[in-house]
């Protein structure tokens, strides 16, 4: 019986690593603060804060309805890059055993995607939300 190759089963180790990096840079940068979302707030401030909505149209007897993808737990792009780099760093130094932990940790942190529906009246103002857990 032939015993596996040293350098294959580390190449092997090291392809099969990495999912907890990829996973950390996959996740939904935050777009601004959600507490924006209230209703009176002009529409102005809600796409200053928040950004152009995902979908939006405008009903027949005016205003707008806006729908934003968003994750209410979602981090800066820096504690992204940090954390990856973290990761990253650990499978270095522990040939990749670290991602025994690392993986499990992304899984429980992944994204928690809300759709929030807003509904503005024909003078801006929001007038009603609605969130939907898809």
């Amino acid at each position: 019986m032939r015993r596996p190759n040293l350098f294959v089963t580390c190449l092997l180790i090291l392809n099969l690593s990495g999912c907890s990096v990829l996973m950390v840079a996959s996740r939904e940068s935050k777009r601004g603060d959600i507490n924006v979302i209230q209703v009176g707030v002009q529409r102005s401030v809600v796409i200053a804060t928040l950004g152009e909505p995902d979908s939006y149209y405008t009903p027949e007897g005016g205003g707008y309805d806006d729908r934003y993808k968003l994750d209410p737990d979602a981090h800066h792009w820096a504690v992204k890059l940090l954390t990856g780099i973290f990761y990253l760093a650990g499978d270095f130094f522990t040939f990749c055993l670290t991602e025994i932990l690392f993986t499990p940790l992304e899984i429980a942190a992944k994204d928690r995607l809300v759709i929030y529906h807003l509904t503005y009246e024909a003078d801006g103002k929001l007038s009603a939300i609605e969130k939907i857990k898809p």
